[in-house]
């Protein structure tokens, strides 16, 4: 059985009560294997990339895991809404608001990495309605706006 990290441990609780939620209203199941991988990106809680968590789950586990498998776990983890996939930066972050359903907007800062996710009822009600003028249906309206957070910023000369 996979073992947690021991940094997910106060949190462990509260999200795993909520990913069960989330994958029972899917009728799904969040089996130990999938659980890994949630918890070591809680444990994070930070962008990381795919390879990184193989690397984290390896060291944990004291056994290889293929590529694929870890994969499939973030497939599903985005399927049930609780983790995002950052494109520019090719990393997945467990998301902030997993308790309902929702189009995110990221701030990245391409300083030190860190990433807030937003939401925007304002920027989803935009984009929805530039795309109706253009008589296109989108999949997905995720916004990734990088630059500097505020610490980045307040240590940048003017």
């Amino acid at each position: 059985m996979a073992r947690l990290p021991s940094s997910a441990a106060p949190l462990a609780a509260k999200w795993r009560k909520l990913a069960e939620g989330r994958c029972a209203e899917k009728g799904e199941r969040l089996t130990p294997a999938r659980l890994a991988v949630y918890a070591e990106m809680l444990a994070r809680r930070r962008a990381v990339s795919a390879y990184e968590l193989i690397g984290l789950l390896e060291k944990r586990q004291e056994r290889k895991i293929a590529p694929l498998t870890v994969y499939r776990h973030l497939d599903f983890l985005m399927r049930t809404g609780l983790v995002h996939r950052l494109q520019s930066a090719q990393t997945y972050l467990p998301c902030d608001h997993p308790d309902h359903a929702h189009e995110s907007q990221f701030l990245l800062c391409s300083s030190c990495g860190h990433v807030d996710e937003v939401e925007s009822s304002g920027l989803e009600a935009l984009l929805s309605r530039i795309a109706d003028e253009h008589g296109f249906r989108p999949d997905n309206a995720v916004v990734e706006v990088k630059g500097l957070c505020g610490t980045c910023a307040d240590g940048q000369p003017d």
